[in-house]
């Protein structure tokens, strides 16, 4: 079949096998389905390479390519289409063959004309990465949850007509059947294989591993399953009993004292509940003092009668110096049951407060081992009316937290677990579940700082996982007045005070975030709180297979405060920005600076598949997303359910990746009025000459964007309104340092379907610069190698929309690629866009655009 497409080749270097990135969790392909484009990066590779591929039944190190490989491709082996050899040597672009199975795992070589053939790398094969919950119970539900286990990686979609199995190896063998997702959360299957657990199962740790025909087996590791015994029964103290103090609910008489002994009681024994029975108890907060309220200790449980019930409201006399909480939970709790009601009217000059803390609020300098990690919090089944927070940290880190099925109606935030980022101790929240909560806004506002109510507000995680949640901007119930604005300043916000790695975001639904004020986000991944270890990307000096060097100083300071360079950027992650191995993105897990050269030498885990090169590659340093799946989620911005009310801008219900992001995915989300999926490509460093500069960066290292529906946005005739995909472009014009690096490799956008919905300067699927674009020429590789394909988008026969700010009108374009000449060597390939007036708009950079001959017209092969 021939290819119509424009390729420039580079002289050819020495012959040698190619290399390609092969790690399951790193850069490597990750899913191809039959007439796909499939990036293969790495380096080595030449003009004259061939890409051959084979059905295997599993993923494995010593398979080696097919003797013999078939003229025409077939289901089973054969030869991939290299459609684009613009970014040789270090990647090749491979169109898979329509007779492909879909779903099949293929092992997939690169051979050159030597037939020196790399190391096989796979695709469609099951990646199962870790395991939640992280532990439960031989019989009994945790923290109200389904008794299920979530096994999330990639891949992990049933095959066709069959089932995924999970099997648990360790005091027993059980073999489970994964059940698929609902119809309208499909995509969610390919990163989430959930099964039923028996109704008991024997304690002890269990290995998971994952097979879609039960012969063939893909272990997860390191992680185990822990079957705990089920908990026994503990003594319960109540508020109301005699040795208490006698207080009796409804009296309107102080209730605290009877809290504080029954606690007290409870903690003497050993552990135990204690227990509100139906009514109104009140908390004064006269004699206590801040920051932490009512210290619940280790052991301790507070449980209501219900939540329909039981109510505890706290007084508006509780103490006023910030931080406050009413409760402190320091670990090993469990709070069900009750409503919280904060009798307090709160205002823009109001401290904040919270109604449950976890863990002592920690002081500036705080240091490791202070008090620890708070861990096994559980709070299910509870209403919060009108706290100022609900549920916050002290800025310690968190580690099995179980936060279900509660109702949030917080006058600003709902779920608070932001860290501190002036403390030196690193905040997490590990091996948690947020999950089949309902959040409803409260009425703070603050236009001038562009502020509002937030649903939740998570600054690091590891293996967490957050599903299944609603933030309901279009209810009412905990405005102070009809008249308060309504909505969300943001739904589901994650910044960067640590790494997320290994971070589920799904089956979520959000609505009207942006109809208070502000950027409207709905599911956010947002730089705010990011470290740079450097003071720009640095060229390697030196580098090994698991190491690389390069000159400092380190940066000492980070938000204003001194840090212990010589250990802190310890689990900060480096990202290969520039030559030869571009792209990769690895976690330091130790370095050494030399005190007389300066110079700093990182250690990485895991090794590199391509060591980077003294003095072509370039690194930068800072936290990371890395593992981060947003899937089959839910953003509703449509009238008359929200009234479209934002104060400060014309925006609402955007999913954005705003921060460092490797290894991840954006798929089979649903967007309606919506302001789309967006994304930033971003360099600045600290320039004398820029006012604006300041040292940070946003890159996106092999992110997938697939499968998602973008139907209308916030609004379509007006040019400040952007939806569809849209990336931004923005290069600080320093002229000192080295010139921007790539920040946008391995990306792909395919299998989207966007109506009616365009970004800035008017593209359903658009690059454009928002800021700087460099210093001069402004041609430097931000972005590099994206691979669009298969992408449908509808309603493009409408006329521009009104300028934005004295801007010109920007015509509908389809796909628009040629605002700026920083996105480079991009592939078109099978995009439909029937009723567009302009198809595309390409930049002066090559672009590959695959016409096969006797295929029907794409938006880039128009005819």
């Amino acid at each position: 079949m021939g290819l119509g497409i424009a390729i420039v080749s580079p002289t050819l270097s020495m012959a040698s096998a190619p290399v390609l990135f092969r790690q399951p969790a790193y850069e490597s392909p990750v899913r191809g389905e039959p007439d796909d484009l499939v990036l293969l990066a790495g380096a080595g590779f030449a003009a004259n390479d061939e890409v051959i591929y084979q059905a295997v039944d599993t993923a494995t190190e010593s398979r080696t390519p097919p003797l013999l490989v078939p003229d025409a491709p077939t289901a089973h082996s054969g030869r991939a289409d290299i459609v684009s050899l613009a970014n040789l040597p270090q990647s090749l672009t491979v169109r898979l063959p329509k007779t492909m199975h879909s779903g099949q795992t293929y092992a997939l070589w690169v051979r050159n004309a030597q037939r020196e053939s790399s190391k096989a790398v796979y695709i469609n094969d099951p990646r199962p990465f870790w395991i939640t919950p992280a532990f439960v119970y031989a019989s009994k539900a945790l923290a109200s949850l389904p008794r299920t286990i979530k096994v999330v990686g990639r891949n992990l979609q049933p095959p066709t007509g069959g089932v995924m199995r999970l099997k648990l190896t360790g005091p027993q063998t059980v073999i489970l059947e994964a059940r698929p997702a609902s119809v309208d959360r499909n995509a969610l299957d390919h990163f989430v294989a959930q099964a039923n657990l028996p109704m008991a199962l024997l304690p002890g740790l269990y290995r998971i591993a994952v097979s879609r025909d039960a012969a063939h087996w893909v272990e997860l590791a390191p992680q185990e399953l822990e079957v705990r015994r089920d908990p026994p029964p503990v003594a319960e103290f109540a508020v109301s009993a005699d040795a208490q103090g006698g207080c009796r609910p409804g009296n309107d008489a102080n209730d605290t004292p009877c809290v504080l002994r029954a606690i007290a009681a409870a903690q003497a024994a050993g552990g135990g509940t204690v227990t509100f029975g139906p009514g109104v108890w009140k908390l004064s907060g006269v004699g206590l003092s801040a920051p932490d309220g009512i210290v619940v200790p280790t052991g301790v449980n507070l449980r209501g009668a219900g939540r329909e019930t039981t109510s505890i409201i706290r007084a508006a006399d509780w103490p006023a110096a910030p931080p406050t909480a009413t409760f402190t939970l320091v670990g090993h709790n469990r709070v069900e049951g009750i409503t919280f009601r904060d009798a307090k009217v709160y205002g823009l000059s109001d401290p904040l407060t919270t109604f449950l803390k976890l863990g002592h609020t920690r002081a500036t300098g705080a240091t490791h081992g202070d008090t620890g990690a708070i861990e096994e919090v559980v709070i299910t089944n509870n209403l919060f009316d009108r706290p100022y927070f609900a549920i916050a940290d002290g800025g310690a880190p968190i580690e099995r937290l179980f936060v279900t099925y509660n109702e949030f109606g917080a006058y600003r935030g709902g779920l608070e677990l932001a860290g501190n980022r002036l403390l030196s101790e690193r905040f997490r929240v590990d091996d948690s579940v947020v999950a089949f909560n309902l959040f409803k806004p409260g009425s703070h506002l603050d236009v001038p700082n562009r502020q509002g109510t937030t649903a939740s507000e998570i600054g690091a995680s590891h293996r967490l996982d957050f599903s299944d949640n609603t933030a309901d901007g279009a209810a009412t119930d905990y405005l102070y007045s009809a008249s308060d604005a309504h909505g969300w300043r943001a739904g589901f916000f994650w910044h960067m005070i640590n790494n997320h790695e290994m971070l589920l975001i799904s089956g979520n639904n959000a609505s009207c975030t942006g109809d208070k004020v502000g950027d409207g986000e709905a599911i956010a991944l947002d730089n705010n709180g990011n470290t740079f270890a450097l003071d720009e990307a640095a060229t390697v000096l030196d580098a090994s297979e698991d190491s690389v060097t390069v000159a400092g100083p380190l940066q000492r300071t980070q938000d204003g405060q001194r840090v212990p360079a010589e250990s802190y950027y310890e689990g900060h992650w480096i990202a290969l920005a520039q030559g030869p191995g571009l792209g990769q993105v690895r976690k330091i897990v130790s370095y050494r600076i030399d005190p007389s050269s300066r110079q700093i030498a990182f250690k990485v885990s895991p090794a590199w598949d391509v060591t980077p090169m003294r003095g072509q590659s370039r690194v930068d340093i800072a936290r990371e997303f890395w593992q981060t799946y947003i899937v089959a989620n839910t953003v509703d911005q449509r009238q008359p359910r929200c009234g479209k009310s934002n104060r400060s801008n014309t925006k609402g219900g955007v999913i954005t990746l705003w921060a460092q992001t490797a290894d991840s995915a954006v798929a089979g989300n649903q967007q309606y009025d919506a302001d789309g999926i967006s994304f930033q490509q971003f360099y600045s460093v600290l320039d004398a000459g820029c006012r604006d500069c300041r040292r940070e960066s946003g890159s996106l290292n092999f992110v997938e964007i697939r499968d998602n529906r973008i139907e209308g946005e916030y609004r379509w005739d007006d040019g400040c309104s952007s939806s569809g995909i849209f990336g931004s472009l923005a290069a600080g014009p320093t002229r000192h340092a080295a010139e921007p690096p790539t920040l946008g490799y391995g990306l792909s956008i395919s299998h989207n379907l966007i109506d009616r919905a365009d970004g800035f300067r008017g593209g359903a699927i658009a690059f454009s610069p928002t800021w700087y674009q460099g210093p001069a020429p402004q041609r430097w590789a931000l972005v590099d190698n994206a691979l669009i394909f298969k992408n449908r988008i509808t309603g493009f026969d409408a006329p521009p929309a009104k300028p934005c700010h004295g801007t010109q009108s920007q015509a509908r374009t389809a796909i628009e690629l040629g605002g700026s000449s920083l996105v480079w060597r991009t592939v078109l390939y099978d995009n439909a866009c029937p009723d567009a007036r302009r198809k595309v708009g390409l930049p002066s950079q090559a672009v590959t655009r695959v016409c096969p001959t006797g295929t029907v017209a794409s938006c880039e092969c128009p005819t």
